[in-house]
């Protein structure tokens, strides 16, 4: 049993390793060939059917849906890496903060979080997409700024356990500071935790994104596999709907697979015994 669990892990690593790093390259062939692809532009050639002049067809004003493909997937995917950074990144220094101040401050700290818990989060971005029409940047803002605190109640309670482990007493008894401790002692402990979080705030800010292109609530000029899906639909009923709405469809669900692959992954690789750490001293 524990030959087959060590070997069912090593593969889940070995696979979760082989998708980050296909992806890494993927992502980042994409993006240099998104600078040297031919323009996504309009043509005669509406709604053409997957030929060798155009592998997925074109759309409705004569777009080529590869290219648009290919131009589309490095910022979808840098959009909720981003996204994810930044809002994981606020919620850490929230949870320091909180963690390492008197119970007065940290009950400022967790009084701010169960407000915007309870504020509908989707509903207030929903109507500052629809009234400004984010693009790049201003998604990636609204976005982290509306997510980062349902990260704090994950990360705030490892932290303070972590704070009562020995070797981070014997740390400060030692002189140690507390940003010492946080980057050499706690950090390093908690950062399975910190990984599991961000591969879910990718899911969740790819998701989302994809949600506001399809709605129609971004900029225009940002193309996505989001407003590629919403391009699409108007031609919902007729033959064309193949070769538009399933290529950027099946990229955005073959990324997001490919994040819960690689998660799913370093789960078992990082706890192969499947006991959770925090448990022991």
């Amino acid at each position: 049993m524990l030959g087959y669990w060590s070997s069912a892990t090593q593969s889940a690593g070995f696979v979760s390793r082989g998708a980050l790093a296909a992806g890494t390259v993927l992502v980042m062939a994409g993006f240099a060939l998104s600078e040297s692809l031919p323009q996504y532009k309009t043509s005669p050639d509406v709604l053409q059917a997957p030929s060798a002049a155009y592998w997925l067809g074109t759309n409705g004003i004569g777009q080529d849906v590869f290219i648009g493909l290919l131009r589309a997937a490095p910022i979808t995917v840098f959009l909720a890496l981003i996204t994810a950074t930044a809002a994981l990144a606020i919620a850490l220094a929230a949870s320091s903060l909180a963690a390492f101040s008197g119970p007065r401050l940290r009950g400022a700290v967790l009084r701010l979080v169960d407000v915007l818990q309870v504020i509908p989060s989707l509903l207030v971005l929903l109507l500052l997409a629809a009234w400004i029409q984010p693009g790049f940047l201003g998604l990636v803002v609204l976005l982290s700024l509306t997510g980062w605190h349902e990260d704090v109640r994950v990360a705030l309670p490892i932290l303070l356990r972590e704070l009562t482990r020995e070797n981070v007493h014997f740390a400060r008894r030692m002189g140690a500071s507390r940003i010492y401790c946080l980057r050499h002692h706690i950090l390093p402990a908690i950062w399975p935790a910190i990984v599991g979080l961000f591969l879910q705030n990718v899911r969740q800010a790819a998701l989302k994104s994809a949600g506001f292109g399809f709605l129609g609530l971004t900029d225009p000029r940002l193309l996505t596999w989001g407003n590629m899906i919403q391009d699409a639909m108007a031609h919902l009923y007729t033959d064309a709907w193949a070769w538009l709405l399933l290529p950027p469809a099946g990229a955005l669900s073959l990324f997001l697979i490919g994040i819960l692959v690689i998660g799913e992954g370093y789960v078992l690789t990082a706890n192969p015994t499947g006991k959770e750490r925090y448990d022991t001293r």
